[in-house]
């Protein structure tokens, strides 16, 4: 028989004894979510196992654009011919297509045409100047020329010039600048002493680079660049196919060298190839190809 104190402690080691039990299975329940959450986390949406990272990388799209060079000319007279250099750059925009479809019993037939794929419209206007494009239209890696003629009475201002090109309805425009000085008194004689040098260069590249077609026997259009540099003297030449640029050093007999390059007028964005003329004033001028010049003369 037991008496209430006796009651009392049996009671109390029970009440540990299952307190401690309890405690166990509370602590390994508490451990096996622990474990079952850390197994499942990675499958859960959002969760890469790789804490604290964020992807942030964008593939931007990159514009078509219309590239003119120079974007300054700062020696320009008036009556002149002056070549600005166009080329374009689709970037990553698409081509626009339209796309027709043929339905008979047995099969239908999808035909997609591509609307103008590779040609951009060129196209140029001022004030003050006459201004034409050629060719007006291009795709990219070939070359338009906006040649700006300013009008007499121009001295003394800045002729600004708009060029646009449009493709595929996307379009994006530049303006380029001359700065109108003084004609020199000069030029007549620069002219012709410009066309005796061309020749000499002519003559021997035909001869030596037949490949080239370049002859004599072409008809040349001339205008001078530059015309108020002092020692060194420009002129640039147009075939229907070639840009010639002449320079030549008018110092003195010892230093009177002479170069030229040529460029293909609608493929070429600079000269491919240059030549140089050692002495004009030796007995038998020496021409040899030296390296092409980095850009056109303007």
């Amino acid at each position: 028989m037991t008496t209430p104190l006796q009651y009392n402690s049996i009671n109390a080691a029970k009440l540990s004894k299952n307190m401690k039990t309890s405690g166990k299975i509370s602590r390994n329940g508490f451990l096996f979510f622990i474990a079952a959450l850390m197994f499942f986390m990675p499958l859960l949406p959002g969760c890469n196992g790789t804490p604290g990272t964020t992807d942030t990388t964008q593939i931007k799209s990159l514009p078509f654009v219309l590239h003119v060079s120079p974007l300054h000319m700062d020696d320009a007279i008036e009556g002149a011919n002056y070549v600005f250099l166009v080329t374009v750059d689709y970037g990553t925009m698409k081509l626009k297509t339209t796309t027709n479809q043929t339905t008979t019993n047995t099969e239908t037939t999808e035909t997609t045409q591509t609307v103008d794929p590779n040609l951009a419209t060129i196209s140029a206007s001022c004030e003050n100047a006459t201004v034409s494009v050629g060719p007006k239209a291009i795709t990219e890696g070939y070359v338009a020329e906006v040649v700006v003629v300013p009008n007499e009475g121009t001295m003394g201002s800045i002729i600004r010039v708009k060029v646009k090109a449009e493709w595929q309805g996307y379009s994006d425009t530049e303006t380029v600048t001359l700065n109108i000085r003084e004609k020199p008194q000069s030029l007549e004689e620069l002219n012709s002493e410009a066309i005796i040098i061309r020749n000499m260069f002519l003559s021997w590249v035909a001869t030596s680079y037949p490949e080239l077609g370049i002859s004599l026997n072409d008809e040349w259009f001339g205008t001078i660049v530059y015309p108020n540099t002092v020692l060194i003297k420009y002129f640039l030449f147009f075939s229907e196919k070639w840009e010639v640029g002449i320079r030549w050093n008018t110092s003195s007999d010892s230093v009177d060298w002479a170069q030229m390059y040529i460029r293909l007028r609608t493929a070429q964005f600079a000269p491919s190839k240059s030549f140089e003329i050692g002495s004009l004033s030796a007995y038998s001028p020496n021409i040899y190809e030296i390296s092409p010049h980095p850009a056109v003369w303007r």
